[in-house]
């Protein structure tokens, strides 16, 4: 899955570092102020053939303002050009908390053979110091964790309650065990911090302009990149791009539309009330309210396919047997067989906490309710998002304000999609100067590559184009 989940105790998925206050001075005491996305005496990276195609790791300082401090080793793949090859396209296939470097080769490279695509496994995730946070048992009871009692709405929740305070209390657990992981890190995951990763990766292994696709969350970096380093960017294309410059609907929204069009809201709301009840034995384990929603929300991604096999989960937990549904929400939480979750569970949500505004549990229930005023079903089961309260103060978000490229940014959405509803793309396209809006009617989580030739072939464009003279027109198809 590839997306913009809002972050709450739930993973992403389709859909990741300990160093003390004592070892970050001392990594910082002989480094000299700046803002670099480079080593300077860093060797030449030496690509090696990989499960991936070709694999390099290329250092960037963990903090720009101390480019010789700690460095953080970005794990990089690469797609060889096929075709004479004509230059390179930087690829973000979204998450947060999920590798690029495994994404890449789901990349559908027709028309863009001539260009190598390269991908990189983001600061905390796979291998490039990935973090951890919760795992095995106490990751379980985390994600299972309810905001509120049974029968008790978001409308009525309150921060006195004793699930409220269950939760918050498991939150700052699951935030300081990122810390305690590595504190350093978890301060510089944000899409700014991100951008100039995406510098070091164009300048150091390419050193071309940028030709850059952005799909979901990597619409949040792209925009970043281009309000930092506009003038390095020869083609840019956000694909199911997140709001990303202003408020938008949020993620919850698009998967309550999704089942209005399927036509299974009530069904879906009397499973989760269901389960939220009476949790649902599943083995040594049970199917409770924000699992069930869990499950719910990742097999809407897809469109079609995905409400055909909800339709099958949702018949099997009405019959009592909830293991597809908890088996769909342990791969979006990234909950392997053995019971690990890997690096995903942690690197969505101190990613997402680098740019989140929600540092303290009032702003949270606020935010909560607000979801759930809008998207009554899912808004109201997947919860609240505690684990940013108490983080540092998260980092200027990018508002486009200063984005002014040469060439135009396209960006391209569909109509129904699950995960980043649409209204998002409309507004990130009137925020950016100059941006193209290209629309597919459909469902599913994303446009490029989805049977909508008007799509395809303004990406195929915008992506190949030799110079900045090259024009894309607002369309639908």
């Amino acid at each position: 899955m590839s997306g913009n989940r809002r972050p709450r105790r739930l993973g992403v998925a389709w859909l990741a570092s300990a160093v003390t206050a004592s070892s970050m001075l001392a990594g910082c005491a002989s480094a000299s102020p700046g803002d670099s996305t480079t080593q300077p005496s860093a060797p030449a990276p030496v690509w090696r053939d990989c499960e991936y195609g070709r694999c390099t790791t290329l250092p960037v300082p963990l903090d720009p303002v101390y480019p010789h401090g700690r460095q953080v080793s970005l794990a990089v793949a690469m797609r060889p050009a096929t075709l004479p090859r004509r230059g390179a396209i930087i690829v973000h296939p979204g998450g947060p908390g999920v590798s690029g470097r495994a994404r890449l080769a789901s990349v559908d490279r027709t028309g863009l053979e001539a260009f190598d695509l390269i991908a990189w496994d983001p600061r905390g995730v796979g291998g490039s110091a990935p973090l951890t946070c919760l795992d095995g048992a106490d990751a379980d009871a985390f994600v299972a964790l309810d905001a509120v009692a049974p029968g008790v709405r978001a409308a009525d929740a309150s921060l006195t309650d004793a699930a409220w305070l269950g939760l918050q209390d498991a939150s700052a657990r699951f935030a300081q065990a990122c810390r305690d992981d590595d504190a350093a890190l978890v301060d510089h995951l944000s899409a700014s911090d991100q951008a100039r990763d995406v510098e070091a990766v164009r300048d150091r292994l390419t050193g071309e302009p940028l030709r850059f696709l952005g799909i979901s969350e990597g619409a949040r970096v792209g925009v970043a990149y281009a309000e930092r380093y506009g003038s390095q960017v020869a083609a840019m294309v956000l694909d199911a791009p997140v709001a990303a410059t202003r408020p938008g609907d949020p993620q919850s929204a698009g998967f309550d539309a999704a089942l209005v069009r399927a036509g299974w809201t009530g069904r879906v709301q009397a499973l989760l009330d269901r389960v939220w009840a009476s949790p649902m034995p599943v083995g040594q384990r049970a199917l409770t309210r924000p699992l069930a929603a869990a499950g719910v929300a990742a097999l809407l991604y897809p469109g079609g396919s995905g409400i055909a096999a909800l339709g099958s989960a949702l018949d099997a937990a009405e019959a009592g047997d909830g293991a597809p549904l908890l088996s769909v929400a342990d791969v979006w939480n990234g909950r392997t067989a053995n019971g690990n979750y890997g690096g995903l569970l942690g690197a969505f949500r101190a990613t997402r906490c680098a740019d989140s505004p929600v540092r303290t549990a009032d702003a949270a229930l606020a935010a909560w309710q607000a979801e759930a005023g809008v998207a009554p079903v899912l808004g109201e089961a997947l919860g609240p998002d505690l684990v940013c309260v108490g983080f540092p103060a998260p980092s200027t978000p990018p508002t486009g304000a200063a984005v002014g490229l040469s060439v135009p940014i396209v960006v391209v959405a569909s109509t129904g999609d699950p995960a980043t509803p649409y209204t998002g793309a409309v507004g990130l396209v009137s925020d950016l100067r100059g941006a193209v809006l290209v629309t597919r009617d459909g469902d599913g989580h994303g446009a490029f590559r989805r049977g909508a030739a008007c799509v395809d072939a303004a990406v195929v464009g915008a992506l190949t184009a030799e110079g900045p003279g090259f024009a894309v027109e607002p369309q639908r198809c």
